[in-house]
Order: C-alpha cells, then sequence, then structure tokens
C-alpha cells in the first residue's frame, strides 16, 4: 500500500513564513531572506513539484522577501536520505520533504509509517496522523529537535 502522505518537517522556518505571511509588525517579521530546503526526490516527481510550487507560493506571498532554494535528491548531503534528519536538527537543512523511513534510524517511532498493512485505507492513514498518534507523533519529533508541520 502506498502511503498518500509522509511526514513534511519545517525547522523554525515555519513561524516565521507563517509570521510574515499576516503582515505582523517588522519587528515580529524575524526571518532570513533564504532558506534550504532538502526533496529526498527531483522536481520531476509529486513531492518534488510540491516543494517547487510551495517555494513559489511563499515567494509570491511574502513579496520576494523570503526565498526558499530546492536540493532535490538530498544533495546538501551528498544523497545520503538516512543524514537528512541530522542535518535538519543540526541546522544544515531549513526544511525537508523527506521519508519516514529514512528518518526512522535517529526515531525509531517513525517505523510506525512503514507498516503500512496496520492502516487499509486512506481514511485509517489521516485518522492516525491527525489523531492522538500524530500528535504523539509530533512531540517525540520537536524533542528531536525538529519542528513538524502540520499541514503535512
Amino acid at each position: 500500500m502506498k502511503l498518500r502522505r509522509t511526514l513534511l518537517t519545517l525547522a523554525a522556518a515555519a513561524t516565521a513564513l507563517a509570521a510574515t505571511t499576516f503582515s505582523l509588525p517588522a519587528a515580529a517579521q524575524n526571518y532570513k531572506s533564504e532558506y534550504r530546503m532538502s526533496l529526498v526526490v527531483g522536481p520531476a516527481f509529486p513531492w518534488g513539484k510540491g516543494g517547487e510550487i510551495w517555494a513559489n507560493k511563499v515567494k509570491e506571498k511574502t513579496n520576494g522577501r523570503i526565498n526558499i532554494k530546492l536540493y532535490p535528491g538530498v544533495s546538501l548531503i551528498q544523497g545520503d536520505q538516512t543524514r537528512e534528519f541530522s542535518a535538519l536538527r543540526q541546522g544544515v537543512i531549513d526544511m525537508a520533504v523527506g521519508s519516514t523511513i529514512n528518518w526512522s534510524p535517529q526515531v525509531r517511532q517513525l517505523n510506525l509509517f512503514s507498516l503500512p498493512f496496520l492502516m487499509p485505507d486512506y481514511a485509517a492513514i489521516d485518522a492516525l496522523t491527525t489523531g492522538d498518534v500524530g500528535k504523539q507523533m509530533f512531540t517525540i519529533l520537536e524533542k528531536a529537535g525538529v519542528v513538524p508541520w502540520p499541514g503535512a
């Protein structure tokens, strides 16, 4: 069974991006002009295309003040997908569209999503990720040093 969703993580940049989108006073807009987004795949694939569309939307909504530079094929970390989560924690990558199976060596609870036979359909996956289990998973990720985006 193919999972429709994976966990999209964003580092603390998500809060800064949200603040600028809602036109808060200049003093409240603490952000960088460019963020690095790691993509586990290239822009020809749906996740990569989604990252590209999102980066364009952020640029558009912030009138070009915030740019997101895409690094497809986890090129910031020499293509080693299993290092992506650690790179997020260390600030090498600001945000990532990646796979939980690649991040599970650092956060073993993410292995839950490698057991798709436990979830018979998309409704079950949605119920799992948006319910108590999803909240617990977000707490675990935050404790591990990565801020997940609730819109994932």
